[in-house]
């Protein structure tokens, strides 16, 4: 399967609908988030559900293409079909029937990271971009995310602990993958770094309270569960 060439856009300010999406849909999202008298019902696709064990086997390190399907019943794991990478992420019920969401943020508790997550351009799963996040824009759309170099003022506003800690795991990331050391010495600490020796995918799970980054609305934002990578 071909790497979609497009990338992610990572963020920590509001980012605008992405382009090809429809209007309509984008209106009717926007007016169930900003209504206060609603009760938002969201369902996570299974496999972006937040279960332990996953239902997918990816340490986020790891290309999309080699995500394994290894639970659910399965007798042994198997590759991601283009089925699977096409069905829509998240579905959002409020005052009226399920919308497939047309644009997701996904945060990163305890981390300076959001990134947000729209239909790729040019999508290996389907002929034509589809109107709704699907699952594999948020997995490759994650996975480049992180691939990422962090910009300089962003990683001295750390603080010093958590500089000495980002810089530390950069420096295990070069021991363990000698072959490409001078491209990776090139491009620096990645935002994958920030994550430690957390890089197991879960899942997904909504944002709540303080979760929700300031101009974000409750129902379009959720936390990446992960758990340390072995």
């Amino acid at each position: 399967m071909e790497r979609p060439p497009s990338a992610p856009r990572l963020s920590t300010v509001p980012l605008p609908s992405p382009r090809r999406i429809s209007a309509s849909i984008n209106a009717e999202v926007d007016a169930q988030l900003n209504s206060a008298e609603i009760d938002i019902e969201l369902s996570i696709d299974p496999l972006l559900t937040a279960p332990y064990p996953p239902p997918l086997r990816w340490d986020v390190t790891e290309h999309p293409n080699n995500i394994k399907l290894a639970s659910m019943g399965l007798p042994q794991a198997r590759d991601l079909s283009r089925e699977d990478l096409a069905r829509c992420a998240v579905r959002m019920s409020a005052n009226g029937g399920p919308v497939k969401l047309p644009h997701i943020t996904l945060v990163f508790p305890g981390l300076p990271l959001m990134v947000a997550i729209e239909p790729i351009d040019a999508p290996v799963w389907t002929s034509t971009p589809l109107p709704y996040v699907t699952v594999g824009d948020v997995l490759y759309s994650l996975y480049k995310a992180l691939r990422l170099s962090v910009p300089l003022r962003e990683l001295y506003a750390l603080t010093r602990a958590h500089q000495e800690s980002v810089s530390g795991v950069f420096r295990q990331r070069l021991a363990r993958d000698l072959k490409n050391y001078d491209k990776n010495i090139h491009y620096g600490v990645r935002y994958i770094d920030y994550l430690g020796k957390m890089r197991q995918f879960v899942g997904l799970r909504p944002a709540a309270g303080i979760e929700v980054p300031t101009g974000k609305k409750r129902g379009e934002v959720f936390v990446v569960v992960l758990f340390p990578a072995h």
